[in-house]
Order: structure tokens, then C-alpha cells, then sequence
């Protein structure tokens, strides 16, 4: 009886997931928006008002992986649920704070609500649906991203012409709740829950502080004109904690990098791809947004319609190639999507002059590319990874994504950190920009070759299907 229920309402539980995806995307872009109005209420500095968003990123990257393996061992079905609620009441907090301090701290408590959330979305996906619609669904959870990202500041933008900053924050609260009760409602239980074993503390903060520390220096270099003493400082801390964690997690069974996980081939491989994906699309994005303001001259509002293109392309590309994964097998769109972004990388790196065309046919390609993988990467990963961890599959997914980002920004900030803060620092740094370019290329080229040891997804979604037909037989 219980699964006739959740079969028939998967595509409606679907839509709660996306709720949720929509809610976290949409909230980053209207909160940068809102922090110049706050700023002046509150009187505050750049480097003070910039701390709403980094507590918030922050929390999410500390958190991930432990509420990953948390949800595994416990209830997924109520800390994802319970994580609209949290989220909810870290937004009625923020409406209500009086100060930057409990503003900040009031970020933190709707970051953890984000994170039960993001630990557990994709890991619902693979609970509700079966492999041979994994990738239609998840494709679907993609426009949901790109609306979100695309919609965010220009919601952020029109409502404060009219209403005061903190009804940007009220508005989650309703959405939230009606959420959770949907959730609650509508989400199966976990049909096989994890092995009770042990919670590998010592490992969750090492993680959690390393990853901290470079999120940090990720952040600070945004603001700087190249690599500082303190940058330098948080990033060498921060790798050095990782090779502390590996060495230690090597000594225990029960680690937050699990073993099982990363011996599969499809889930490493398709994590590995991820960091150099993400790497390469963060690395391009920073200097593109300065070179075409401070070089070209063009104002924010034609370089954002210009952004726009990536994000719009992926969320278009995105659900055919989940369909497409579903079909067929997943080899062509993990394959060709990484050509496409590689492909988008020598517009650049090759082009006698960097204009705004060569930059439109770059943002344009590599969304189309990242359309392609995206959804279709995700689907195997949570395909290969075991019922009882796919949360922690999911959350270390999603930590991935933001290790890679980070990566990407430090980067950017070594071969080109000096854009955009001296006169003149765009023609030096021509030379910097086009080898950008080409390493950015070459991690694209790696995730194509990449895709050639994951041939086998092919054959085995077909098996899956033929399995799945004979069974409804």
C-alpha cells in the first residue's frame, strides 16, 4: 500500500524537492541584492556585510558531509523535512534581527536548514525514482537551479522597489512550512535504513575546518589584488588539514570519506569530473565578469544579460540529456557535454581579440556542455552508491561541487588576481587570462577522456530497464 502511494505521487514529491532547490538558489541571489540596503541601515562595512554570506555558505560546506551521514543512519525522510522548518525559522530570524551580529548568526541556522535539505535531495531522487528515470528527474531538478540562479537578483532587485528588505526573508517562511507538511505527508520512509555505526567526529571536523579555512581563502581573494599573506596562509592550512584527514581516515573503518563509496569507479570518477567541471566553470566566470566591464566597458546590465546565457542554456539542455541518459545510457551526454565546455574554452584562449562575442559563444558553449553532464553525472553517482549511503553519496556530491568552485577561484586569483584593481591591469594581464583558458581546457578534455571508463553505464541502465519491464510483466 505504501508504495503504490509514493509511486503515484513521485513526479508531486518531486516538486517539493525542486521547492527546496528553489528556495536555496533563490535566496543567495536575493540576498546579494539586499546587502546595500542593509549595509546602510545598519551602517555597516564591505567586509562586515559580506559575512551574511559566507556564514551561510560556511555552515553549508562544515555540515554537509555529516548530516549526509547522519541522514543514512537516522529518519532522511524527517531531516529533510525538518530542514524546510529550520530554514524557515533562521529566515523569521533574519527578518526580525536588530543587528548585524544576529543577522549573521541567524544565516547560520538557515544555512543548517539548507544543508539537511541539500544532504538529502538528491539521495529523495534516488529513493522515489527508479534508475531508468533518474536522469529525466533530476534533469527537471536542473531548471529549477537555472531559474533560480537566473531569477534570484532580478526578484531581489524589483521587490525591494517596494517593500522593505526584510519581507525577502518573510517570504521563505510560508514556502518553508508548506514544504515541511508536504514533506511529512508525502515522502516515503527509508525503506533500508544505514548500519548503526559509529559517527566519525574527529574526521567531521577535521572536513568541516579544512574545507572552512579554504572557503575562506576562496572568499578573501575575491577582494584582493592577487595572492596575500593571510589567503596563502588559510589555503596551506586548509590543504594541510585535508592530508591530515586522509592520513587518519586511513586508520578507521567508519570514516566520513567512506571507502565503499570512493572505491567505485563511476562514483570516483564521476566526483572527480565534478571538481573539474565546476573548476573550470568558476576559474572562466570571475574574469569574464571584469573583463567585460573593465576592458570592453560594457554596463552591468548588458554583462548580465550576457551571463545569462549559461544558465539559461543549462537549464534548456539539462532534461533532454536526463531523458536521453535514461534511453540510451549515459556515455554520450558525460562524453560530449565536457567536449562542448572544453570547446567553449578555446573562444577564448584562441582568439586574437577577446570580445564580446568570443565571450557570448564561450558562455553559450559551456552551457550547453554543463547541461549536458550535469544531471546525467549526478544520475550515475546516485545510481552506483548503495541504498544505505546515498544521502552521504548525495552531500559529498554537493561538497564536491562547492571544492571545486573554490579551486576554480583560486585559480582564477593566481593567474589573474590583479583584473580589475589597477589601471590598465586588463592588457597585462592578456597572457595570464588566455593560459587560464588553456588549463581550464585541458580539465574539460580530462572529464571527456573521463567519460570513456564510464562506457559500461550504458548497457547496464539497458539491463536495468529490460529488469524493471520484466518485472512490471
Amino acid at each position: 500500500m505504501i508504495a503504490k502511494r509514493v509511486h503515484a505521487g513521485k513526479w508531486g514529491i518531486l516538486q517539493i524537492i525542486n521547492m527546496g532547490t528553489l528556495m536555496a538558489t533563490l535566496d543567495v541571489g536575493i540576498v546579494n541584492v539586499s546587502l546595500p540596503t542593509i549595509a546602510g541601515q545598519f551602517s555597516s562595512s564591505l567586509a562586515q556585510i559580506q559575512w551574511i554570506t559566507t556564514a551561510y555558505l560556511l555552515t553549508m560546506v562544515a555540515l554537509l558531509p555529516f548530516l549526509g551521514k547522519l541522514s543514512d543512519v537516522w529518519d532522511r525522510r524527517k531531516i529533510y523535512s525538518y530542514g524546510f522548518v529550520v530554514f524557515s525559522l533562521g529566515s523569521l530570524c533574519i527578518a526580525l534581527s536588530q543587528g548585524m551580529a544576529s543577522i549573521i548568526l541567524s544565516r547560520c541556522l538557515q544555512g543548517i536548514g539548507a544543508t539537511m535539505i541539500m544532504a538529502n535531495s538528491q539521495a529523495m531522487v534516488r529513493q522515489v525514482f527508479p534508475d531508468h528515470e533518474r536522469g529525466r528527474a533530476l534533469g527537471m531538478n536542473a531548471i529549477f537551479i537555472s531559474v533560480g540562479t537566473l531569477s534570484g537578483p532580478a526578484i531581489g532587485g524589483l521587490l525591494l522597489e517596494f517593500i522593505s528588505w526584510p519581507w525577502l526573508f518573510w517570504i521563505n517562511v510560508p514556502i518553508g512550512l508548506a514544504a515541511f507538511v508536504l514533506g511529512i505527508r508525502w515522502f516515503p520512509g527509508s525503506e533500508s535504513r544505514g548500519v548503526k555505526t559509529k559517527i566519525d567526529i574527529i574526521g567531521s571536523f577535521l572536513l568541516a575546518l579544512a574545507v572552512c579555512l579554504l572557503m575562506l581563502a576562496a572568499e578573501s581573494s575575491k577582494g584582493e589584488a592577487g595572492l596575500t599573506p593571510a589567503i596563502l596562509f588559510e589555503g596551506i592550512s586548509g590543504l594541510s588539514l585535508i592530508v591530515i584527514l586522509w592520513l587518519y581516515e586511513r586508520h578507521i573503518a567508519y570514516g566520513i570519506l567512506d571507502r565503499e563509496l570512493f572505491s567505485h569507479r563511476d562514483i570516483l570518477l564521476g566526483n572527480m569530473s565534478s571538481f573539474l567541471i565546476n573548476l573550470a566553470q568558476m576559474a572562466t566566470m570571475i574574469p569574464i565578469t571584469f573583463y567585460l566591464q573593465r576592458e570592453l566597458s560594457l554596463s552591468t546590465w548588458v554583462t548580465g544579460a550576457l551571463l545569462v546565457l549559461q544558465p539559461l542554456l543549462m537549464g534548456f539542455v539539462a532534461p533532454f540529456a536526463g531523458a536521453f541518459r535514461d534511453r540510451y545510457g549515459a556515455f554520450f551526454p558525460i562524453t560530449i557535454g565536457p567536449l562542448f565546455c572544453a570547446l567553449s574554452m578555446l573562444s577564448v584562449a584562441c582568439f586574437h581579440q577577446v570580445s564580446a562575442f568570443s565571450i557570448s559563444l564561450q558562455l553559450a558553449l559551456f552551457g550547453v556542455g554543463i547541461g549536458l553532464f550535469h544531471a546525467t553525472n549526478n544520475a550515475e553517482i546516485m545510481s552506483s552508491a548503495p541504498e544505505s549511503k546515498s544521502s552521504l553519496a548525495g552531500s559529498l556530491l554537493a561538497l564536491i561541487r562547492y571544492l571545486g568552485q573554490i579551486a576554480g577561484i583560486g585559480l582564477a586569483t593566481a593567474l589573474v588576481g590583479s583584473m580589475g584593481f589597477h589601471p590598465g591591469a586588463e592588457a597585462s594581464s592578456s597572457i595570464p587570462l588566455r593560459i587560464l583558458f588553456w588549463i581550464c581546457f585541458l580539465c574539460c578534455l580530462g572529464v571527456a577522456t573521463m567519460g570513456w571508463f564510464r562506457r559500461q553505464s550504458k548497457r547496464v541502465i539497458k539491463e536495468n530497464k529490460y529488469t524493471n519491464r520484466s518485472a512490471k510483466l
